[in-house]
C-alpha cells in the first residue's frame, strides 16, 4: 500500500484526508490553550498535545468523551524538575515498577511524565493516519529512558493503535515495564461509572483475582458477570491489582451505554511488575474524580541502545453493561442464545466496525454451510440481534461474523457449538445476560440507610423487594413501572433485627438477589 509521509511545520496547520479520516494541527483546540495533534473519523476523535508529556487528552465515540481532561491546568507548561508533578489528566506512560523510581517512587519521571514531546511525523494510507511523538531522555527517576509512541486510527472503525516503545539511551542494562494510565472521567453520578476485566482462574492472588492497595478502605467491586470483574466508582482514593488471563480492561458508563476498552497481549510465564500484576484500577479522592485505567508488560531486560514495544489496541462502542467478553471486532453482553420453540437466535453486542454482522453455521470441518441475513453495525449503536432461522442438520457450530464496510470479513465476534445452544425458552434468564443490574447495595454492612440501585437496559415492570433469611418479606422499595436507565431507592430498615436480608429485583423474564447486611 502506498504511504504518504508528512513532516508539520510548526507554524503550518493543514487538514490531511484519508477517505473519510483527517488529521490536523491545531493551536489551540478545545479552548485547552494547547497546541494538539487531531486524528478524527466519522466515529472518533483522538487528540495528543505534545508540549505535556505527549498526552492523549481525547478519545472520544462520536460526541461522548472519555478522557478526563483537568481545566486548572489549561495552557500550562512546566520545565521538567526533580520534585515537581501536575496533573493534566490524559493518557501518558511511565516505567514500572514504581519502587525503582528514586526519591522513593515518587513523582514520575517528570521528563517522561510532562516533558515536551517532539511531534517526529506523520504517516497516512488509503485507510489510517497515525502520529508518532517523542519523549526527551529522562534525568532523575529513570536515567537515560525514552519513550516513542504511535497511535493510529483507521477508517470505519472505533481502534486506535498505540505503541509504547520504551529506550534505554545508558551505558549500562537496565530492567523495566511499559505502564500505561488513563483518567477517565466520572460525574458525581458514581453509580454509572464502571471498570470491567476478566478474573484469572489461577490468579495469583486467590479466588477473587484481584488484591488492593489498602483493604482498609471501602471498595464498591465484585463479580459483575461469570468470570468477570466489576468496580463501580466511589472516591475513595484506593487502588486494586489484577492479573487477567484475557487482556483487556473496559471502562463503561450505564447511563449512556458506552464502553471504552483497552486491548493487549498477556504474556503467561513472563514476571510483571508489582506482584504480578497486569492491569490497575485506581479510584481518586473526592474533588477531582476519575477512574486511572492502568496497563503494565511484563518485565524486560534492555542493554544499551536496546528498546522494547508494547501495543495495546483501544476500542469504543454502544452497549450495556456488565459485559462478559471483549475480542477485535466487538464487545459481548449477552451470549447467543436459541429457542427451539420459535427458531429464534438472540443476543446483545457492541461493534468496533461500521459494516455488517451475519449468523454463519459451519459443519464438524468448519466450512460455512449456510448463513443468515445482514444486519447493518455500527460502533455507534448496540447491536441487539434477533433472527428467526433454522439450524441446519448437519451444523457443528454457529458464529457471529462481522463485515467492514468494504464487504471483507473482520473478525468472529462469537463462536458456540450447536450442542452448547439453549434449545428451549428460559424460564429465569440471568439479568446480567438480559441487561438488567441489580448493583451491589452502599453501604455494606450499615446501621442506617443504605442505597439500593438497578439498570434497565429498556422499560420494563417489575419490583424491588427486601426478604429475610426465613423469605417473609420486610419491604417493598418499587413496584411497578421502571424506565430504561438508573434507579436508585433508600431502604432504612427502621425497627427490626441486625442481621442478613436480601433485596430482590425481579422483572417479569429474570429476577436478580443481593444480600445485605444490617448492624443496628
Amino acid at each position: 500500500m502506498k504511504k504518504l509521509i508528512l513532516l508539520f511545520l510548526y507554524f503550518s496547520f493543514p487538514i490531511i484526508y484519508s477517505q473519510t479520516t483527517t488529521l490536523q494541527r491545531i493551536p489551540d483546540y478545545n479552548n485547552w490553550g494547547w497546541e494538539s495533534i487531531v486524528m478524527k473519523n466519522d466515529l472518533i476523535t483522538v487528540a495528543a498535545v505534545p508540549v505535556i508529556g505527549g498526552r492523549i487528552m481525547q478519545y472520544d465515540l462520536s460526541k461522548f468523551s472519555s478522557v478526563f481532561v483537568n481545566p486548572s491546568e489549561f495552557g500550562k507548561t512546566y520545565t521538567p524538575s526533580q520534585f515537581s508533578w501536575h496533573n493534566f489528566g490524559g493518557y501518558k506512560t511511565w516505567p514500572a515498577p514504581q519502587s525503582e523510581w528514586s526519591r522513593g517512587g515518587w513523582p514520575p519521571p517528570p521528563n517522561l511524565d510532562y516533558g515536551a514531546y517532539t511531534f517526529s511525523d506523520s504517516v497516512v494510507t488509503e485507510d489510517s493516519v497515525s502520529i508518532t511523538l517523542t519523549s526527551p531522555a529522562e534525568q532523575w527517576f529513570a536515567p537515560d529512558l525514552r519513550f516513542e509512541r504511535t497511535s493510529t486510527i483507521y477508517t470505519g472503525l472505533s481502534r486506535v493503535k498505540m505503541e509504547q516503545k520504551i529506550i534505554n539511551e545508558g551505558a549500562t542494562a537496565v530492567t523495566w515495564s511499559v505502564w500505561d494510565v488513563t483518567q477517565s472521567i466520572v460525574q458525581s453520578d458514581y453509580e454509572n461509572y464502571w471498570v470491567y476485566f476478566p478474573i484469572n482462574p489461577n490468579s495469583l492472588y486467590g479466588e477473587t483475582g484481584v488484591y488492593f492497595r489498602d483493604l482498609g478502605s471501602l471498595w464498591t467491586g465484585d463479580e459483575a458477570a461469570p468470570g468477570v470483574y466489576g468496580i463501580e466508582f466511589l472516591a475513595d482514593e484506593n487502588k486494586l491489582f489484577a492479573d487477567p488471563d484475557k487482556g483487556w480492561i473496559a471502562y463503561a458508563v450505564l447511563s449512556d451505554s458506552t464502553v471504552f476498552i483497552k486491548t493487549f497481549d498477556v504474556f503467561e510465564g513472563e514476571e510483571y511488575p508489582d506482584n504480578g500484576s497486569r492491569i490497575a484500577v485506581y479510584v481518586s479522592g473526592p474533588g477531582q474524580t476519575y477512574f486511572e485505567v492502568e496497563v503494565t508488560s511484563p518485565l524486560v531486560d534492555l542493554a544499551p541502545s536496546e528498546n522494547y514495544t508494547f501495543t495495546e489496541n483501544w476500542w469504543a462502542c454502544k452497549v450495556h453493561a456488565p459485559i462478559l467478553d471483549v475480542d477485535s471486532v466487538g464487545v459481548i453482553a449477552a451470549r447467543l442464545s436459541y429457542n427451539q420453540s420459535s427458531n429464534e437466535f438472540t443476543a446483545d453486542y457492541g461493534v468496533f466496525y461500521t459494516g455488517f454482522a451475519k449468523i454463519a453455521f459451519l459443519d464438524s470441518a468448519d466450512q460455512i454451510i449456510s448463513e443468515g441475513d445482514a444486519h447493518s453495525i455500527s460502533p455507534l449503536s448496540e447491536f441487539r440481534l434477533k433472527e428467526n432461522i433454522v439450524i441446519p442438520d448437519n451444523a457443528s457450530a454457529a458464529e457471529v461474523r462481522i463485515y467492514n464496510d468494504k464487504n471483507e470479513f473482520a473478525g468472529v465476534l462469537e463462536r458456540t457449538e450447536i450442542s452448547n445452544l439453549t434449545t428451549s425458552v428460559k424460564e429465569k434468564a440471568p439479568i446480567a445476560a438480559a441487561g438488567f443490574r441489580l448493583f451491589p447495595n452502599y453501604p455494606n454492612p450499615f446501621n442506617g440507610n443504605t442505597v439500593l440501585t438497578f439498570y434497565c437496559s429498556r422499560p420494563t415492570e417489575g419490583s424491588l423487594k427486601i426478604y429475610d433469611i426465613s423469605g417473609k418479606e420486610i419491604a417493598v422499595l418499587a413496584s411497578g413501572k421502571f424506565n430504561q436507565g438508573n434507579h436508585s431507592f433508600n431502604w432504612t430498615p427502621g425497627d427490626i433485627a441486625s442481621g442478613v436480608y436480601f433485596a430482590r429485583l425481579e422483572i417479569p423474564e429474570a429476577l436478580q438477589i443481593q444480600k445485605i447486611v444490617y448492624l443496628r
